[in-house]
């Protein structure tokens, strides 16, 4: 009689989809691990003097191809945003801004000051990261003393992706900073430009910066990198204004006659369904961090 060596009959797929959300974390590990030693293999580490992987110095020019990126990386990371516990609350606040005047030339200064009091308080966030960032590089003088730095700040923020990756697998739960923000007393509805910026502050200073998304710690890290007070402040404000942006064409519609629930069902259907793949984007990116920074440069660093 053959020997049934147990599951080695079933499909590839079969046990794909009986690995449920592990299977595809541990490719997403995987993947950001194996694109970590491609990036050390193709002199990532090497191209900067201080060891930020361009981060700082000429890369955090105006000029700079990797700094334009970066911008734009933070408009459309801020954007995304939207359909997250923290920022869907945008979308239902600019009905109550956009309602309360009529015309397009009101509605439309109602939500430049919306976008305004939203962006500046990250754009502040992002100044003063660079000012810090500025100063400890200028204190950190030696190589070894930067390469420190960047090893703890990255592999910091790698862990903390993990971590947010886990808790989107139901192993732990993490708590959302912005919960403890409360904002300042509401204007009445007949002093909407004050009403507008009170709301739009509120999202900024208060959801906005204590947002639990990992790719937000990742621009932080970035900004401080940089050491760069200006870039920094434009590289958060363009993170400020892409949380904001997509909520005042959002808004419109429901000012013109589509139902918030449906509006809301659909925003909700649509995390759950790109849910596995922003995940996987997390963990990779966390696997990528450590790897490349807590492992290549982290054996450079006690090896000098």
């Amino acid at each position: 009689m053959a020997t049934v060596i147990p599951g080695l009959g079933r499909q590839p797929g079969a046990l794909w989809a009986r690995s449920g959300k592990t299977g595809p974390f541990l490719l997403a590990l995987a993947i950001g691990g194996v694109l970590a030693v491609i990036s050390w293999q193709a002199g990532i580490l090497d191209g900067s003097s201080n060891v930020f992987a361009g981060v700082a110095g000429d890369a955090a020019s105006a000029s700079s191809p990797g700094a334009i990126v970066a911008i734009g990386a933070a408009l459309i990371i801020g954007a995304t945003m939207i359909v997250l516990p923290c920022g869907m609350p945008a979308v239902f606040v600019m009905p109550t801004i956009l309602g309360s005047r009529q015309g397009l030339a009101q509605r439309s200064g109602l939500s430049l000051v919306f976008l305004t009091a939203s962006t500046l308080p990250l754009a502040a966030v992002g100044l003063g990261l660079g000012f810090a960032g500025d100063a400890v590089l200028t204190a950190l003088d030696s190589t070894g003393a930067k390469m420190g730095f960047a090893v703890i700040l990255y592999s910091a923020i790698g862990l903390i992706a993990i971590a947010y990756a886990l808790s989107e697998l139901g192993l732990f739960r993490i708590v959302n900073p912005a919960g403890m923000f409360r904002g300042p007393g509401m204007p009445g509805k007949d002093r909407p430009y004050r009403r507008a910026a009170v709301l739009g502050s509120t999202m900024g200073a208060g959801m906005g910066i204590g947002c639990p998304m990992p790719t937000y710690y990742i621009l932080l890290g970035w900004v401080v990198a940089a050491a760069n007070p200006l870039y920094g402040a434009i590289v958060m404000g363009a993170y400020g204004l892409g949380r904001v942006l997509p909520a005042i064409p959002i808004g419109a519609l429901i000012v013109a006659g589509t139902e918030g629930r449906a509006v809301s069902r659909g925003m909700i259907s649509f995390r759950e369904k790109t849910s596995g793949v922003s995940n996987g984007f997390v963990a990779a990116t966390g696997a990528y961090l450590i790897v490349l920074f807590g492992g290549v440069l982290l054996y450079r660093w006690v090896t000098l």
